[in-house]
């Protein structure tokens, strides 16, 4: 219950800032938004800076797990950029507030915004390299993937300041020519804009997507819900089932070898505040455990298990 009130307090703080700008955001008006009182609020956050921080983070984790299921899921870099910029661009049109707020708003709020920005920048960039290999022969400079980044948020910010009513889905070609420009010749840069603008298109033609359904509608995170998502949910009930488990232990249970792969995917749901980390003494490894929300999502998939919605056609991959 506390995560389902965190969040309808969250909501409400993006709602105000949305209407008013930070500046006319206030503990009281948020609290009246989320129908809590005073009391509950300060019990959740230290105050007003508290919780936007709390949404910043909360924007970071949501985009992160966007930009990794892409690139988990595709068979070359391109793809993953591609799908990456396309799952973001999706999901900034269907949560045209979070976008406001998460990209423009922030930038008229402190220095202490602004750092937590920054830094959560850093780690998405880091993030990307990761996934990111240079093409063959190809040594990348050290500046080319934040100078992507810096581009397409200011691209972004610019297009949301100018309440244009063009969907940013149709940003998707442009952004890839960006993405790609440091790492391609001219004529593969124009391939990677010309696939990129015919999803752009189909995404398009499919209609506006449904916002993500909040917290109170449905105990099961969004990131969950998705029917690729089988490892994950898989790696949640495995640690119901087994509290303690070490990151090989878990990997081994739930059948993923790698040990990037699992430590990123419990990295994931340690962010979404599902598992808990006990950090091991030296020569020990880390042992995990669920968190009350994630105590009362592994009961909900017990319950109701997702994977019965899985598309087990040839081809589908999943998203860890």
């Amino acid at each position: 219950m506390n995560e389902l009130t965190r969040a309808r307090i969250l909501d409400a703080l993006v709602g105000v800032v949305y209407e008013r700008g930070y500046a006319g955001a206030t503990v009281t008006s948020v609290c009246a938004r989320a129908k809590v009182s005073r009391q509950t609020f300060y019990s959740m956050f230290g105050g007003l800076e508290d919780c936007f921080l709390a949404v910043i983070d909360d924007g970071y984790r949501h985009v992160r797990d966007l930009i990794a299921t892409a690139f988990e899921q595709a068979q070359c870099w391109q793809e993953g950029v591609r799908g990456a910029l396309a799952g973001l661009l999706s999901f900034f049109d269907a949560e045209p507030r979070l976008a406001r707020v998460w990209l423009v708003e922030t930038l008229a709020t402190g220095a202490w915004a602004l750092e937590r920005r920054e830094r959560n920048l850093a780690a998405l960039t880091e993030l990307i390299v990761g996934y990111w290999p240079a093409p063959p022969g190809f040594k990348s400079h050290p500046l080319a993937a934040p100078g992507v980044m810096a581009s397409v948020l200011d691209v972004l910010q610019r297009k949301l300041l100018a309440g244009e009513s063009e969907p940013l889905i149709s940003l998707l070609g442009p952004l890839m020519g960006v993405a790609c420009a440091p790492y391609l010749d001219a004529a593969g840069v124009r391939a990677e804009v010309e696939r990129a603008q015919a999803l752009a298109r189909e995404t398009i033609a499919k209609g506006p997507r449904a916002p993500r359904a909040r917290i109170e509608q449905a105990a099961i995170p969004e990131v969950l819900s998705d029917p690729r998502a089988r490892r994950a949910r898989r790696c949640l009930l495995y640690v119901a089932e087994r509290p303690g488990a070490s990151n090989r232990q878990i990997g081994e249970g739930i059948g993923v070898a790698s040990q990037t792969q699992i430590s990123s995917l419990l990295a994931r749901l340690e962010g979404l505040g599902l598992l808990v980390k006990h950090a091991g003494r030296a020569g020990h490894p880390n042992a995990w455990s669920l968190s009350a929300y994630g105590g009362e999502v592994a009961g909900e998939l017990a319950r109701r298990p997702l994977d019965t919605l899985t598309n087990n056609t040839a081809g589908t991959r999943e998203d860890g």
